[in-house]
């Protein structure tokens, strides 16, 4: 085990990102197959580019919140889950005379390259733009069996990040993780992403036609935000609930935590919750335990080592 690290990761720093995975789609047709199934105009990507990206159903419940890289002819899909396989079936559904080659890359790693990591030390392997992360973050796609060499090689310059020190930065920055922070319960203008990942002047795709109206019309009911609490880091699914401590607003629930982590001054989280209490400076309770809802990215106060 390498030792551990609370580096911010946009500095001299990388991370094996266990548990996500990426999804390839190549051929002729790929930008214009993606295109159609995603909330971002990845068109528009130049090659080497990436974006944020909603993948949804046709009503705009979200199947998959990621990251899409333009590499050529292919686009590269990176979810900080495992859901690439569920991802890759369903767009496969929808393949009838598209030139385009789903694939899903079980047999790579992720890695998380901090933006002074000079990604020519792995030269044989691919980076991309971790699109909605610091500047100059990238995202590593290593052959599983080129893991440890290139573990080694990133030994000799960069320091390792743990996943408990990653994990704090990625909420205090505010970036959802995909099946944590967002998934099928949630419409993307919930996840309060909207300049990042929803293009609303791109062409039709599966689920436009919700969130176009939802953007013209209508409103969300749930927003995310960041929350700074005085105590422990909550489980996700824990409830906020009104500042006051009365009987009757222990009863009143206005959202629920997410994801968490552990600060030197208590926790951070993200959380969901009613359009009428995601008012920054708004004082509520996690546990008992007096919490603020921030904007976001949010400062972090490193834990203790």
């Amino acid at each position: 085990m390498h030792a551990s690290h609370s580096a911010d990761p946009s500095g001299n720093v990388y991370a094996v990102l266990d548990g996500w995975s990426a999804l390839s789609v190549a051929g002729p047709d790929a930008v214009r197959f993606v295109q159609s199934f995603c909330t971002n105009d990845v068109a528009a990507l130049a090659v080497g580019d990436s974006c944020e990206a909603f993948f949804t159903d046709v009503k705009a419940h979200v199947l998959a919140y990621g990251v899409v890289a333009r590499l050529a002819e292919t686009l590269v899909v990176v979810l900080s889950s495992a859901g690439a396989d569920a991802l890759c079936a369903h767009l496969d559904r929808y393949l009838i005379r598209e030139q385009v080659t789903l694939q899903t890359l079980s047999d790579q790693q992720l890695l998380l390259l901090g933006c002074t990591v000079d990604p020519k030390i792995t030269a044989s392997v691919v980076t991309v733009v971790a699109a909605g992360w610091p500047a100059g973050v990238r995202f590593a796609i290593v052959p599983a069996t080129a893991v440890t060499g290139v573990v080694h090689q990133l030994e000799q310059v960069a320091k390792p990040l743990d996943a408990e020190a990653l994990e704090r930065q990625r909420i205090a920055w505010g970036i959802p993780r995909d099946g944590v922070d967002v998934d099928a319960r949630n419409l993307p203008q919930e996840v309060d992403r909207n300049e990042h990942a929803i293009s609303f002047k791109k062409g039709c795709y599966l689920g436009q036609e919700p969130v176009a109206r939802i953007d013209a019309l209508g409103r969300v009911n749930w927003l995310l935000r960041g929350v700074r609490i005085e105590g422990p880091a909550p489980a996700s699914g824990t409830a906020l609930r009104e500042a006051q401590i009365t009987a009757q607003a222990d009863e009143k629930s206005v959202g629920r935590i997410t994801s968490s982590a552990a600060t030197a001054s208590g926790a951070i989280a993200l959380a969901y919750l009613r359009r009428e209490h995601a008012t920054v400076g708004l004082r509520v309770r996690v546990n008992g335990v007096a919490a603020i809802v921030e904007s976001l990215p949010m400062i972090v106060r490193e834990a203790s080592p």
